[in-house]
C-alpha cells in the first residue's frame, strides 16, 4: 500500500518517476521499486518523500490523513465540485445532478 500511495501522490503532483527520484536523490529504478512494493525506502528517504509530496510520514505509512491533510482533501473536493458545478451550469443538458457529482468525486478521492 505504501507504494500505491507514493505513486498516486507523485502523479497528483504532476511528477515523473525520474523527477521525483532526482529530488529524493535516489535512482529512478529505486523509486519504481518503492512504488511496486519490491523495495522499502529508508527512514531518511521516507521523510524526504513526505516533504516532496506534501504529506506526513504517517499518511505515507498508514494511509490515514492527519487533520491538516483531511482539511486539505475537503478543500480540494469542494473546489472540484464547484468547478464541475460551474461547467454544468454552462451546459444545456445536465448529465449528472449536483448530488451525483458529489458522490462521484468523493469516491474518486477515496480511491486515490
Amino acid at each position: 500500500m505504501l507504494g500505491a500511495r507514493i505513486a498516486a501522490l507523485r502523479r497528483e503532483a504532476g511528477l515523473s518517476q525520474a523527477e521525483l527520484a532526482s529530488r529524493l536523490q535516489v535512482s529512478p529504478s529505486a523509486l519504481g521499486m518503492y512504488e511496486q512494493g519490491r523495495r522499502e525506502p529508508s527512514a531518511d528517504t521516507l521523510v524526504r518523500l513526505s516533504r516532496e509530496l506534501g504529506v506526513t510520514t504517517d499518511y505515507l505509512l498508514t494511509g490515514e490523513p492527519s487533520e491538516r491533510e483531511t482539511e486539505k482533501l475537503d478543500a480540494l473536493l469542494l473546489s472540484r465540485i464547484r468547478a464541475a458545478d460551474q461547467r454544468l451550469e454552462e451546459r444545456q443538458q445536465r448529465p449528472f445532478s449536483r448530488e451525483e457529482l458529489a458522490v462521484l468525486f468523493a469516491a474518486m478521492l477515496m480511491e486515490a
